[in-house]
């Protein structure tokens, strides 16, 4: 578990800058470990490829860390300026899950972390709602924004919470601003933590971890795509390869060997744990910030 006290007292200078190299350290991480379905260094999707992702990173760190922006600001700047560059989508899903952790990193760091991000959202206004639908909107994610009740591409004039609760039934990340960001701060972070620890190997617990959350979270992303039986399928598949994986010594060329193998079955049907990559890299930035190595 992330804990609060570790966060340093320093200059809002130097705390930006410490964000952002967590931001940035954990996007670099996402591309270099392998996780099965995502774009990797070795293997990328056939529209995009890991060196589209690193640039997003930086790309939108030009704006996700501005002292005195606005949560909206934040999200919709940095997806705008990604998408000046990168012609396909990257990095909503990221942006989206780690800016309001940044946000109240930035904004309300003399509070503990999840009380500080209930103050980011409770003092969202109807301004950070439309600039957020935008952000989806330039974005054009699959799925994401189609909704009987509100619909993104109407900008609904109504509170952020509202919208990210009706969104919350069928997307994992609008589901994380209104439960607190519970499974980022209270799931991904422990597994990562604890897996480090066993294997003392911090890329091995990326992996892991990545299907630790794909076993007990489906994909929303895959569920948007394909429908709620692959998506549970997919789950599946995660935690019967968590359990010939996870020994008490793992043979690395093996372990990667069915990495591989569930990659290379994902990545032909065109299945992608977006979702679950977002999460991890949320996950990841938290525990780089918290020094929990």
């Amino acid at each position: 578990m992330y804990q609060d006290t570790n966060y340093p007292e320093i200059t809002s200078e130097d705390r930006i800058a410490l964000l952002k190299e967590a931001y940035l350290f954990s996007c670099k991480k996402d591309v270099e470990v392998l996780k099965p379905g995502n774009v990797h260094i070795t293997s990328p999707h056939k529209d995009t490829d890991s060196d589209d992702y690193i640039n997003s990173s930086l790309y939108s760190s030009e704006n996700l860390f501005l002292k005195n922006s606005n949560l909206g600001d934040r999200i919709f700047s940095s997806v705008e300026s990604t998408r000046k560059l990168i012609k396909k989508n990257t990095n909503l899903g990221i942006i989206l899950v780690c800016a309001p952790l940044i946000h109240s990193l930035l904004q309300y760091h003399t509070y503990p972390l999840k009380e500080a991000l209930s103050l980011s959202i409770k003092n969202a206004t109807i301004n950070d709602t439309l600039l957020i639908c935008k952000a989806i909107n330039l974005a054009n994610p699959g799925g994401l924004g189609e909704s009987k009740q509100y619909d993104t591409k109407s900008l609904p004039n109504i509170p952020l919470i509202e919208i990210m609760e009706c969104s919350s039934k069928y997307d994992r990340i609008a589901y994380q601003y209104t439960n607190m960001f519970k499974d980022v701060l209270d799931f991904v972070v422990p597994c990562l933590n604890g897996y480090q620890k066993r294997y003392k190997s911090l890329n091995l617990s990326i992996s892991l971890t990545f299907l630790e959350i794909l076993s007990n979270i489906p994909d929303s992303h895959i569920q948007r795509k394909f429908g709620h039986k692959i998506a549970k399928k997919t789950s599946n598949q995660a935690n019967d390869l968590l359990k010939i994986l996870v020994t008490d010594r793992i043979n690395r060329d093996l372990f990667n060997q069915h990495l591989n193998e569930l990659d290379y079955e994902y990545k032909k049907q065109g299945i992608n744990p977006g979702t679950t990559a977002d999460l991890l890299v949320a996950g990841l930035m938290i525990k780089k910030i918290f020094k929990n190595t």
